[in-house]
């Protein structure tokens, strides 16, 4: 499959700085143990929020960062999208017969985000022995669904940032709000914050539906039908479809670089 030479060609890379590469590893992968530190330290002064304890919120936390790892690891062409534009890069992708999204997922393959993913894994399977929950076949298949959701949404947003840079290459910081902001947000449970924060990321973005809803239904917590709780996930996951129309509208209305 043509996929698999872009990972080849980005494991070659990758193997011309070595010493480079472990240490970007190295660095994420302390940055994500701080950040878990500083979840610890909270929780060691105060017992709770709400209902939630240490274990409960560092498994949110792990499902994040494994979540946005995987989807910074493969997604980061969309990512990037803005400086592809800038360099005239997109007109050549465009006149190649092969898929724009093909080429985009294939453009840059970040490995150095696998050990934060594993890490944020290796966190969330800590946490569910610990919590002792009584699995049931209807529990993997949302724990299986959050991540996928999660994936998707915060691909979703990746495409939405990447169709404006189609119009405009400037001031698409605001859409960091809807991905590193997001992130921070979503280490904690989305009922502690103001109502109007957790509505827009409830109903607007769904990250609540691939944290807060679908661990609720796992750990059976809530006050909502368990139904709500259940679904989250496969609705949150709809989030990609006005995405990729969006984007797909946007790349109709490039007009080239002019060089």
């Amino acid at each position: 499959m043509l996929y698999n030479n872009y990972v080849k060609m980005h494991i070659k890379t990758s193997a011309q700085y070595k010493a480079n590469r472990a240490m970007l590893a190295i660095s994420t992968l302390v940055i994500s143990i701080s950040e878990l530190l500083s979840i610890f330290l909270l929780f060691s002064r105060f017992e709770s929020v709400g209902y939630w304890g240490f274990y409960e919120a560092a498994l949110m936390f792990g499902a994040i960062t494994a979540i946005y790892s995987t989807v910074e690891c493969f997604g980061r062409g969309f990512d990037e999208f803005a400086n592809i534009v800038r360099a005239g890069e997109l007109d050549r992708l465009m006149i190649r017969p092969v898929n724009i999204y093909y080429q985009l997922f294939g453009h840059q393959i970040e490995f150095t985000k696998i050990p934060k993913a594993l890490f944020g894994v290796g966190v969330c399977i800590f946490c569910l022995i610990k919590m002792n929950i009584a699995w049931t076949f209807a529990k993997v298949v949302v724990l299986i669904a959050m991540f996928a959701c999660g994936c998707l949404v915060i691909w979703g947003v990746m495409l939405i940032g990447a169709g404006i840079s189609i119009f405009t290459i400037e001031n698409l910081e605001f859409i960091n709000i809807f991905t590193n902001g997001a992130k921070e947000l979503a280490y904690y449970p989305i009922d502690i914050h103001n109502k109007w924060i957790a509505r827009l990321f409830t109903f607007i973005v769904p990250i609540a539906c691939f944290n807060y809803l679908p661990l609720s239904f796992i750990m059976g917590y809530g006050s909502l039908p368990q139904l709500v709780y259940f679904f989250s996930p496969f609705i949150g996951m709809l989030f990609i479809l006005p995405c990729i129309l969006f984007f797909n509208w946007a790349l109709r209305r490039y007009q080239g670089t002019g060089t």
